[in-house]
């Protein structure tokens, strides 16, 4: 039986050959429609400018540039009209989208990340102009439904083939780490001070747990600030735990590596630390439960989800919530409960390191792999947004969710 495969959709999001968690996932899923007989544009509003382009390794999709828009909404009008898409899919922060572009989109269909509780209002508002909304997590699914709004759930997923165990003692070797280190792992982006991702409070735990365990460290594949970001090494030293910080280079940081060089990171370390104060879905979580190593999490929004607590991770009490300036919470991690899980989590490993790296990776295979998320989720979807869209009328009617 042939498949039909005539959906045409363009995607803005980052540009698919960038290093943001954003590219990977977008790099993972189009890639595997593409070959599936899908016709995919994308939109590269942050990565790409001034020409439209192939890539060598996805020579199907068409990647378009940003246009005059930070956010690359006139991308999602005009490129969209060029690429002759039926549906304009993003995968992005909503609020900044310009809702005067939002107008002019035939179909849109935003695959968003809901990170605050309640949603903030500048979210809700853009999301009126969606004709369907998919959500990363169930924690999104359901703040929407508390605000009227109905939404698809498929998770995101990683590539099980890259994000796999190897050899740890070979992997500290290659990256020149130490041996006989306990290493703790952060991967992330320094933008914000506060720093959303709980650097503060992973210092401060961390402080107290080298106090006890002095052959321990931390690896940063994080950036040192620019404008804005969080100064990682000076709060460090001013805790005097500067000289148990291990940092790739900034340049690697923000530019090198790609996927497999993430992995052998992962692998060449013990535990994963991602204490953020709000997040939309966690994609490190899962690469590295998928590379055999557990995580420590913090108990708000979505990250609860990403764990199965006590088996491939622990999750640490949130402080206090903090309310911010777009009419929502974070939730800082309580330090004291994140240095109390430091400890579970140097114990479960020390003594069960292989029942620990099992654990982790089966719980990936069976819920987070892209390749049956591609086959039981997103073909299913597309292929029903397809005999809607092109064999009926379409009307605002069949498509709007509840107001």
């Amino acid at each position: 039986m042939i498949k039909r495969r005539d959906l045409r959709t363009i995607w803005n999001s980052n540009g698919l050959f960038t290093g943001s968690g954003y590219a990977t996932f977008m790099r993972d899923l189009l890639g595997r429609l593409s070959k599936d007989g899908w016709p995919i544009a994308h939109i590269a509003f942050w990565g790409l400018e001034g020409s439209s382009v192939y890539l060598k390794d996805y020579p199907d999709i068409k990647v378009y540039p940003k246009m005059n828009d930070a956010w690359g909404a006139d991308g999602m009008v005009h490129h969209a009209k060029d690429f002759k898409a039926d549906v304009v899919f993003s995968m992005q922060d909503v609020w900044p989208l310009n809702e005067e572009f939002l107008k002019q989109v035939k179909i849109f269909i935003p695959y968003c990340p809901i990170d605050k509780a309640p949603v903030p209002p500048g979210v809700l508002n853009k999301l009126r102009y969606a004709n369907r909304i998919i959500t990363f997590s169930r924690f999104g699914q359901k703040e929407l439904e508390k605000k009227g709004f109905t939404s698809t759930l498929i998770v995101e997923g990683t590539d099980t083939n890259i994000f796999k165990p190897i050899d740890g003692m070979q992997a500290k070797k290659d990256l020149g780490l130490p041996q006989n280190v306990f290493l703790f792992v952060m991967v992330a982006a320094n933008k914000e001070n506060p720093p959303r991702k709980g650097f503060q409070e992973a210092l401060e735990a961390f402080k107290m747990f080298n106090d006890k365990h002095p052959s321990s460290g931390i690896l940063f594949q994080v950036q040192q600030p620019g404008p804005g970001g969080f100064p990682i090494k000076g709060f460090a030293d001013h805790l005097g735990i500067g000289n148990k910080m291990i940092f790739t280079n900034d340049y690697t940081a923000i530019w090198g590596g790609g996927s497999q060089f993430i992995n052998k990171l992962y692998n060449a370390c013990d535990v994963l630390l991602h204490p953020s104060q709000t997040e939309g879905f966690g994609l490190t979580v899962i690469e590295a439960a998928s590379a055999g190593i557990p995580a420590i999490v913090n108990n708000c929004t979505s990250m609860p989800e990403m764990v199965v607590d006590g088996k491939t991770g622990l999750i640490c009490d949130a402080d206090k919530p903090r309310w911010t300036n777009d009419n929502s919470y974070v939730y800082p991690a309580n330090v004291k409960s994140l240095y109390s899980k430091m400890e579970e989590t140097h114990t479960m490993v020390t003594n069960n390191r292989d029942g620990i790296a099992k654990a982790c990776r089966d719980h990936i295979i069976k819920n987070y792999n892209i390749d049956t998320q591609v086959k039981e989720k997103w073909v299913p979807f597309l292929t029903s947004l397809q005999d809607e869209l092109l064999t009926k009328p379409q009307t605002s009617a069949t498509l709007n969710p509840p107001k």
